[in-house]
Order: structure tokens, then sequence, then C-alpha cells
């Protein structure tokens, strides 16, 4: 199948699989029954329908907020149908985080589960745009909140489906994910089509996957990896496999029970499967080609043990992997590849000024088609502008180029914390700290981790209110109960003061480099065996 590039959107790709090949297997979900590109198209028009029923107009954003992959899925394709754009909320979203998700994108409408009902009734106040609330399950207890509620199951069933895909475009936007803000609240960025299509094209290029693929896919559908699977395999006319979260010990039965063909996987998450008992069967399954983000330094162990071909990229929410390896040709871990076709990229100093090989500097992008990274940060246009400037895409991450032109990622220039697989605003994270009664200022940062050199656990240091005791254990449980999993930390330091600089601004650096003392708490430490 044939799409001309300016009409290459989700929603109009899946109308053409379904009059082309209706009956052909699309989305497995782990446990359920499977569905056919028709039953989903046709289940994206009922929700499309169910969307401009609502009062929804083109151009504008409905919020989901839903646990389940197939439901999650029919509602994204079914709001692009719409022409209207998705906010997938973070599953882990409360209090401040939920609110400023809901009143960055202005969203009148959400979409969620009846176990998120609570999560809003918190923010009622402070949330003065939306107006519905689509409860999928049970929405008695949504009632009583001060919007219009509509049971989702009844809607769905009365409504006239609509698929009016055929109007959109490469610049229209499909969705409005949330990335790590490092000097203030997290950023919304604004996804067109034609960002989705190129990401496609740089994690999986053209011809590498078929009909006949596969893609086992582990990470939540507000995650911009799972995106670029459902695409990939909605453009190579296979299946995906939806699984909402990894696993260690389901992952090769899985694999093998789907016929899972290809794979996208954290760095850490290659760590956690060679941790596991050596047995007689690993290289006894279908899955043939796997593409790790980063490279773990585990990487030939990987390969050589279960028998899978791998390929990595760098990649940001912002961007459209605008670096990769060639082809399935990764013998050094610690390279991230060469730019893709498409693609051109630079080393820079503070300046913008050109590095030369060899010497550090920031990473920064553009594009040769339109469409295909960002269209900006929804609400920010400072932001959109200093990402931007000089007409260039800045990802604020420090690289180093080899004279074979190999790029190798050194370090995060911003004060965002890796933590399998999410980005972390520090920022964010000392914001929720502070509102504890016994803390008087903190600072976040990244240690290193055991399992993955690329990635990070949390610390934060803590100075305590003048003559209060602060528990490490008793911050760490009021942070479960107000932040995402993802950003409680591992550890926990207490100290008399910070370090400064002759400025006055917290030494994150010095911080970074004195890492684990003995003086640090350890969450981890209390339990009998590590969590997976």
């Amino acid at each position: 199948m044939e799409v001309a590039r300016h009409k290459w959107t989700l929603a109009g790709l899946l109308s053409q699989r379904a009059q082309e090949a209706p009956d052909r297997p699309f989305v497995d979900v782990v446990g359920e029954a499977g569905d056919t590109f028709g039953q989903v198209h046709a289940a994206a028009r009922r929700w499309a329908g169910l969307v401009r029923g609502l009062g929804v107009a083109p151009g504008e954003y409905v919020a989901t907020m839903l646990a389940q992959p197939r439901m999650s899925l029919h509602g994204w394709f079914g709001i692009n149908a719409a022409r209207a754009g998705e906010v997938p909320v973070h599953l882990d979203y409360r209090g401040t985080y939920l609110a400023h998700v809901l009143n960055t994108t202005g969203v009148r409408v959400a979409i969620v589960d009846d176990g998120y009902v609570e999560r809003f009734a918190e923010i009622a106040d402070e949330v003065p745009l939306l107006e519905t609330l689509v409860v999928a399950g049970d929405a008695d207890a949504a009632r009583r909140l001060p919007w219009r509620v509509v049971a989702l199951e009844p809607a769905l069933a009365v409504a006239d489906p609509v698929d009016e895909s055929a109007t959109l475009g490469q610049s229209d936007i499909s969705c409005v994910l949330f990335t790590s803000g490092t000097t203030g609240a997290s950023k919304a960025v604004l996804i067109p089509y034609g960002h989705i299509r190129a990401s496609v094209d740089g994690a999986w290029p053209p011809g590498d996957l078929g009909p006949g693929d596969a893609y086992y896919s582990m990470l939540p559908l507000y995650h911009v990896a799972a995106k670029v699977a459902v695409g990939a395999m909605l453009q190579a006319g296979g299946r995906v496999v939806l699984k909402p979260r990894f696993r260690t010990d389901e992952f090769w039965a899985e694999v093998r029970a789907t016929g899972s063909t290809c794979v996208c996987l954290m760095g850490s998450m290659t760590g956690f499967l060679l941790d596991q008992p050596p047995r007689s069967d690993d290289r006894d399954h279908p899955l043939e080609k796997a593409l790790i983000i980063p490279l773990p330094h585990q990487l030939d162990a990987f390969r050589e043990r279960f028998g899978v071909r791998v390929r990595t990229l760098y990649n940001q929410t912002e961007t459209s992997a605008p670096l990769r390896s060639s082809d399935y040709d990764t013998p050094d871990y610690r390279a991230c590849g060469r730019p893709r076709p498409g693609v051109t990229c630079r080393l820079v100093d503070e300046n913008d000024e050109e590095v030369a090989p060899g010497e550090v500097g920031e990473l920064i992008v553009r594009c040769d088609e339109p469409w295909t990274m960002m269209a900006g940060y929804l609400g920010m246009a400072e932001k959109t502008v200093e990402a931007w400037r000089n007409q260039w895409m800045h990802t604020g991450d420090a690289f180093r180029m080899d004279a074979a032109g190999n790029y190798y990622f050194l370090d995060r220039m911003k004060d965002a914390i890796r933590r399998r697989g999410e980005n972390i605003s520090s920022v964010e994270l000392e914001a929720s700290v502070c509102e504890h009664h016994a803390v008087l200022e903190c600072a976040a940062v990244g240690v290193e981790s055991e399992y993955e050199e690329e990635e990070e656990e949390v610390k934060v240091i803590v100075v305590p209110q003048s003559g209060v005791e602060l528990a490490p254990a008793d911050l760490v449980e009021f942070l479960t109960e107000r932040v995402p999993r993802f950003m409680v930390p591992r550890y926990v330091e207490v100290v008399p003061e910070l370090p400064r600089t002759p400025t006055a601004k917290i030494r994150k650096v010095e911080l970074r480099k004195l890492g684990i003392t003995e003086r640090t708490w350890d969450r981890e430490a209390l339990r009998p065996a590590r969590g997976r």
C-alpha cells in the first residue's frame, strides 16, 4: 500500500488498511482476543462519533486517562478520526501534575477510567476549563463532580460513526505528549503526523518490517515509543502486541505465545533479562529484531545468549530519531549511530558555533521535510523559540563525534533525570519534596544505577527545617501519595546545607559527583530482594 507522504496519517492509514484487508489481524492485547484492521477502524469511527457528539471541534484536544491498552488505542484513533488531538495522561499523574496537563492543553473533555475519577475530584477547583468527564466503567462516583458526566459505554453504543481522516495532513496534530521540564514545568510537545511518520522511519527504516512481523510493545500509549510501535505496524501491515508494563519473568513466554518478531527495549530491561538464570531454550523464540535504547554495556552477551539482532537510536519526544545505527551493525555499545537520511546534525558550543570532531558539544538538529519534528511547545512560546533558536532544534544533550562520524551521548546538559525510560523534571520533583512540612530546601539529582549505566536512580538531598527531625522513610511515604511512581526517589540524604555557586545557585554537578555516601538512605535496602 503506497501512501503519499503528505497524506500519511494514522487514522488515514487505518482507514485504508480496513478497506484493503479488513480481516487481517492488527492488534493483540496480551491475554485477550485480538482485533483486525476492520474491527479497530469500526471502533475508531464510533469513538470519533462520540467525540464529535460531545461538541469537540476539529483542532481541539481531548484528554484520555485509560489503563486498558485496547481502549486507549481505539480512543487515540477515534479522536484523530474526528480531526482532534489526543492528550494521553500518564497513569501515575495526580494533583498538580494532572492539573498542569489539563490546564496547559485547555481540554474541555476528558475520557477516564472510573478508577481515576477520585484524582479528578481532588483537582476540581484547579481546572476551570474542563466541562465534561466521560467515564469508562462505573460513572456513578463522578455524578457529584461539577462537570457534565457521561458514561462511556452507553454513549459509544449510540454514537453515529464518523471518519474525517481523509482531510488530515502532515501538519495536523495527532497528540500532545508531555516531556520533562528542566527549569520549570513539564512541556507539552505538539506531535504532528509528519513527526510520527518520520519517527517510524527513523526507528525502523522502510522495508525492515513487513506484514509478517509482530511488534511486542510493553510501554503504555502515553509514551512516544508505544506510539511509534503502533505506527510502525500500521505502516508495515503487521501486528502490534500491546502490554502496558514490562515484566521480566513474563517476557520470553509472551514473545513465544504471541509470535512476536520485533521489540523495543529500554537499556535497563536487557540487564533484567540477562539476570535471569540461563535456560536451554534461550534461543528458542520467534524474536528476530530488537531496538534497544540506549545500548547496554552487556550488548554482546545479550546478542549471544538470545540470538537477536540489535539496532539503536537516539531520540527525544521533540525529535524524530535523528541518530540511528547503520542497520544492525552496532559494534560499540557507547555509540548512538549517525544522522539518518533527511536529517542534519551538528555539535555546537554555547554560541551555536560548531565544535571539532572529538570535542564535546550540544546536539542540534534539522530535518529536510517540514513537520517531521515537534510543532512546538503548547502554551510555551518562549520555550519553543529557545529550543528552535537559530532555526535548529536544540536537544540540550552533550555529545562527542569521532572522525568516522559516529555520535556518542555523554551527558544531559539539562537537569532532567532519566529513570526506567522516563524523563523526570528535577524542578517538579523538588517542588513536591518541599511541600513536606519538615523540608527547608532540597535538590534532586540522578545517580548511577547498578542495572544500566545510561540510566539513573533518583536521589534527593534535603535540608530540614531548623529544629525539625526529618525521617527519609516518612518523606518517601509522603511523596508516594503525591508524585508519579517513577519519580519517587530511591535515595534520600539529609544535610545541613547545599553547596552553592557564588551567585547562590545550587551546585548540582557537585551533588552528582558525590553520589551515594555512607549517610545516604536507600529505600531498596528495606526490601528482601530488588523488585522488577
